[in-house]
């Protein structure tokens, strides 16, 4: 036992006023917490002779205000990191946030437009000027939750990932990459958000179901009037481009125009009818517009059949462009610049006066939304770079056996989507991020040419050197940065120093334990897996938690747009931090989505509030009742009924023990919560106050030790979860130590 538990417990309910009847988290919370700094219990110690246990904090985006899917996350960490601290372990718990490239900018020129700017407007330079000064704003922000809850990581080491260190390490990245001919640069066919202006990924999409009209479009032979292929869409505004009609092999209807040509509609282009497989038989006719610029199936389709790809009705900003124009008898209508909608019903019009649309259907699909501003995302071609993945995958697909699953289903999900993963398009139009450090000679490759052989560098300054072809020093810089994912992806390292071979990085990587919400899975988990087994040669962490989903009552996600949020800050500020992390821990069964409200989690938090009290309560009639008295490492003289306690006691010890080993934080928080209200508050202390006052002194005597003992331990148990005011009963208790380099119950 601790020798500081060998004080006397009598003035901790005089002077300490344990006596008073609740208590109160306002009064506490931020004195224990700069306790808990000032005393330095957070920080990790690279050459401590411990065993270590590591800890990685996804890094929230920046910004705004933390939600409740990081409260949980930073909440469960946390109470992890505080049990291995409290088993012995040398614990790092490294924090740190992301610059969330295309929502950091979509955010930030929300607030510019108030003001009547935009990045346009004032340039990239001062834009920059301005990003940095928001990005200390919402930081302030989100620092401010973090020691809110609790979270006892090591700010020292926490890390930002436009940081420098973490800058060298995404250029390392690139450079490896490049010297291993995984980058290439070209014209490819992307999902463009033209809200925000840059290609996303597929995972970065969200599915909006949506009615609209499936039109039934007729184009006729050539050369067989009359005789028409009838194409369903719900994309009419697109025929403009269209460059062939495609229909699944052996159509019974349309297999006899095979090699002869169809006319567009709508500008009398001549369209090759060709066969493929992957047409859909129980689409529409079975015959399929081939838009190559507008579609992702159709780019496959059209580039093995050597059609042209980059005709493109739809441009970068949502609009019509040139090649949009209507026929009439005495004029051309052009939709250039229009907007897809008003073009689309023009459009329609034109082709119902024209008797080219055979019927229309109600049609119920989904339609792809950019996840961050829920703009329809249009495919579209787009010079991008792109990562070769297929080494990558490989590497990860050896390793991947190797992670705990929490739940064990993911291995499988990961493994399979792995298998499946095509190219990552790492480039996005935007100012905010990692800047591709690539420079091309302005005056030999002004088209921006990539390549081994072209006259370009890759560098992270401006090069020095001289153009080998032209002698001159005149460089540009490439105007994209890389996809946030190119830099998150390398978190379990770069955070320790990667490339350089720290001893911060030999002794905490790989992390014992990562966590995260199941959306994304692909994004980030799956790219950590893939970057760490290619450049470390290993996982990048041992343990893969995830938690589930907290949504709202109807099922749905958490968001600004909807106004159906709930404000960690809030709740803790009605109902104290250790109420609403035993609320958050009661959600935190892995892979459990979870629907909540206001209400539900109002009602949750005032019960984990009177627990609080509860545990306050006990605390004070344990205390008022062994005045003198010494914790002493084992019991005199036990009998029965004492070794009874004794035993239910430690069964509950080693199953809240077996719980927390296994990431199963509701099960142990829910343990505890039943034997300390329903076992020790209504069972023990009340036999207990019988037996102090009419036992024989033996029995007191024997009583006094077993309560104490029980404190000690039930206390230490708690802590994870209620850390502020299990540590101020017990520092009183133990006259100025911590609980939290006390020994975890054993």
């Amino acid at each position: 036992m601790d020798k500081a538990l060998d004080h006397k417990i009598a003035s901790f309910a005089l002077d300490h006023k344990i006596a008073s009847f609740a208590y109160d988290p306002k009064k506490t919370e931020d004195r224990i917490y700069k306790f808990w700094e000032e005393k330095g219990y957070f920080k990790a110690d690279p050459n401590s002779s411990k065993e270590k246990y590591s800890l990685l904090m996804p890094p929230p985006n920046l910004t705004g205000e933390l939600h409740m899917g990081h409260a949980m996350q930073h909440s469960i960490l946390d109470a992890l990191a505080r049990f291995k601290r409290m088993q012995g372990f040398d614990v790092l718990l490294l924090p740190g946030v992301d610059h969330a490239g295309i929502q950091f900018e979509s955010t930030l020129e929300k607030k510019l437009s108030k003001e009547g700017l935009s990045k346009h407007k004032l340039g990239r330079e001062k834009w920059l000027e301005e990003a940095w000064k928001f990005k200390d704003e919402v930081y302030n922000s989100v620092h401010k939750t973090w020691t809110f809850m609790g979270i006892s990581a090591d700010w020292d080491r926490e890390v930002f990932t436009l940081d420098p260190k973490v800058q060298k390490s995404v250029f390392e990245e690139f450079k490896r990459f490049w010297d291993d001919d995984l980058l290439y640069k070209g014209a490819y066919i992307v999902q463009w958000c033209p809200k925000d202006q840059t290609a996303i990924e597929d995972l970065e999409m969200e599915y909006d179901e949506r009615k609209e009209k499936l039109y039934f479009v007729k184009y006729e032979i050539e050369g067989k009037p009359g005789e028409y292929i009838t194409v369903a869409t719900t994309r009419p505004e697109t025929i403009f481009v269209d460059v062939a009609i495609a229909i699944y092999p052996n159509h019974p209807k349309y297999k006899k125009f095979l090699g002869r040509k169809a006319i567009n509609p709508l500008n009398d282009m001549l369209l090759k009818i060709i066969e493929d497989k992957r047409v859909d038989k129980k689409f529409g006719t079975g015959a399929l517009k081939i838009t190559p610029a507008h579609d992702l199936l159709d780019y496959a389709i059209g580039k093995e059949n050597n059609l042209p790809l980059n005709y493109q009705v739809v441009d970068k900003t949502g609009r019509m462009t040139d090649f949009a124009f209507l026929k009439y008898q005495d004029h051309n209508d052009s939709l250039s610049g229009e907007k897809i909608s008003d073009a689309k019903e023009k459009v329609i019009e034109w082709l119902m006066e024209n008797k080219k649309i055979e019927k229309e259907d109600d049609y119920i699909h989904s339609v792809p939304v950019c996840e961050r501003c829920k703009t329809v995302v249009q495919p579209l071609i787009s010079e991008e770079w792109f990562l070769r993945i297929e080494p990558l995958k490989n590497a990860g697909l050896k390793l991947i056996d190797k992670i705990n699953f929490a739940p064990k289903t993911y291995r499988k999900i990961l493994s399979d989507w792995l298998k499946d993963a095509h190219d990552w398009s790492i480039s996005r139009s935007l100012w905010w991020g990692h800047r591709i450090p690539v420079w091309y000679c302005n005056n030999c490759n002004p088209n921006h040419q990539v390549g081994k052989d072209k006259d370009m560098l890759v560098s992270l300054e401006k090069p020095n050197a001289k153009c080998k072809t032209c002698g001159k020093s005149d460089w540009k810089e490439d105007n994209q940065v890389l996809d946030t994912w190119f830099s998150s992806g390398l978190w379990p390292f770069s955070t320790l120093g990667w490339p350089d071979e720290t001893k911060e990085l030999k002794r905490y990587f790989p992390w014992d334990f990562e966590i995260t919400a199941p959306e994304i899975k692909y994004l980030w988990i799956a790219r950590m897996i893939m970057l760490s087994a290619y450049f470390k040669k290993e996982i990048p962490f041992r343990n893969m938690f995830f938690h589930g989903m907290m949504r709202d009552i109807q099922g749905r996600k958490f968001s600004k747009s909807l106004g159906n949020g709930i404000d960690p800050n809030e709740l803790r500020n009605q109902w104290g931090t250790d109420s609403l992390r035993m609320t958050l821990y009661s959600y935190s069964a892995p892979g459990r989505d979870s629907n909540v409200s206001r209400q539900t989690m109002n009602e949750r938090a005032k019960n984990y509030r009177n627990f609080n009290n509860k545990v306050w309560n006990i605390a004070r009639f344990i205390l008022q009742n062994t005045e003198g008295e010494k914790l002493e490492n084992g019991f005199p003289e036990r009998n029965k009924f004492d070794e009874t306690l004794r035993v239910e006691r430690q069964a509950l010890l080693e199953d809240v023990t077996e719980d927390m080993e296994n990431f199963r934080f509701y099960l142990a928080a829910e343990k505890l919560y039943h034997y300390t209200w329903h076992t020790l508050a209504d069972k023990i202390i009340e036999e207990s106050k019988v037996i102090l006052e009419k036992g024989s002194p033996e029995e007191r005597a024997r009583r006094k030790q077993f309560l104490i003992h029980t404190l000690d331990k039930i206390l230490k148990a708690l802590h994870p979860f209620m850390p502020f005011i299990t540590e101020e009963i017990y520092q009183k208790l133990n006259a100025g130590e911590s609980i939290m380099i006390s020994k975890w119950p054993e």
